[in-house]
């Protein structure tokens, strides 16, 4: 779905698309999270949103900084037939307007390597989280296979990973992220293997 202003949506759907229905399995097994509300946050085209929402029967809440993907995420909800419970917003996740103890399920990819004050993020994350809710936060390309998979078309398309939607990354080292996250006393758990980089937050109720 070509967007004059956003054109990392191209590539979610041309070159990433496989990943998110096996993501979305990962998110549901490591949270077991299938009813009430799910928050994707920097969601893009609404692709791992979409995802989740296909295997649960979770309503969608989908919040980007741009306006370009939301209204992309809009198009694809009525394409795939989740209008109804699928709600679109511009938001900043450094200060997201939602309520506290909103979500019970928070997930997003990718987005988090953009965020200037990480905190302040998963400050506002952690506060939006309702009691017994988990997140499910970080990047990742699925598997192994998946990732050479993409990193083959990305070298073919553009030489590398950097492409037209490259932005400066902002992320910590895992040893700064477990810091933070004990500092703040939170539960959480923190995966990193081929499926790539995940916070698994829980908020106790």
């Amino acid at each position: 779905m070509k967007h004059p202003d956003y054109d990392y949506d191209e590539i979610a759907d041309n070159i990433f698309f496989p990943i998110y229905d096996r993501i979305a399995e990962q998110i549901i097994d490591a949270t077991d999270v299938r009813n009430g509300k799910m928050l994707d946050i920097g969601c893009g085209g609404g692709h791992l949103g979409f995802a989740v929402m296909e295997k649960t029967e979770l309503e969608g809440y989908f919040a980007d900084i741009k306006n370009a993907p939301v209204e992309i995420a809009m198009i694809r909800a009525k394409e795939r037939g989740m209008q109804e419970r699928a709600h679109f917003y511009v938001q900043d996740v450094q200060d997201l307007d939602f309520e506290d103890d909103f979500a019970d399920l928070i997930i997003s990819r990718g987005s988090y390597l953009f965020w200037e004050d990480q905190k302040k993020a998963f400050s506002e994350i952690y506060r939006v989280l309702a009691p017994g809710g988990r997140t499910y936060i970080g990047s990742g390309l699925g598997s192994r296979e998946q990732r050479k998979k993409i990193k083959e078309k990305m070298n073919e398309l553009y030489g590398g990973w950097e492409s037209p939607a490259s932005k400066p990354n902002h992320s910590l080292t895992t040893d700064e992220y477990r810091k933070m996250f004990d500092s703040f006393g939170w539960k959480y758990e923190i995966r990193d293997n081929d499926e790539g980089r995940w916070f698994i937050i829980h908020k106790e109720k």
